[in-house]
């Protein structure tokens, strides 16, 4: 489902301009993994690799990608959950244990990003996600593509 579309400034990666098709979009993440990290470990860039290392991660943890057995992407553990996810008993959530770190499609989830041109294409949004439009959410607005997808949509690319 599109719910904006972005025009920026690779050279500066700033957002130049924005317009939504949906306005009343909110998500805040529920740290339950039920879509995300349980689906497979995403393909991975170069600068996901770099991210990584720089965590200490080990060459063990890649492997060659399922859907076209070309590229990198994360393995996966026997139940086909990423191999960086952990479950905090204490807490009852799910968390990522590179979290700081995590690939550029762990960033964006639920959201991706389709190129339409230089310096413009579509958001989009998994519809499937747990934390879309629930209590305690944030607005997916101008503000919130900022902080928290426009890097990961340029580091895409």
């Amino acid at each position: 489902m599109e719910i904006a579309e972005l025009t920026f400034n690779l050279k500066t990666r700033s957002l130049m301009e924005i317009r939504f098709f949906r306005k009343d979009l909110k998500f805040k993440c529920q740290r339950c993994a039920v879509f995300c990290c349980r689906l497979g470990g995403p393909a991975l860039n170069v600068k996901d690799l770099q991210r990584l290392r720089r965590a200490g991660t080990k060459e063990v943890n890649y492997g060659k990608s399922k859907k076209d057995n070309v590229g990198i992407c994360l393995k996966e553990t026997e139940n086909g959950s990423c191999v960086f996810l952990e479950y905090d008993d204490e807490f009852k959530q799910h968390a990522c244990s590179v979290y700081g770190f995590r690939p550029t499609l762990c960033r964006l989830y639920p959201f991706e990003f389709t190129l339409t041109g230089p310096g413009a294409g579509v958001l989009k949004i998994i519809p499937c996600c747990n934390g879309l439009n629930t209590a305690d959410v944030e607005l997916v607005d101008q503000k919130f593509i900022e902080k928290n997808l426009l890097e990961s949509i340029i580091d895409s690319l």
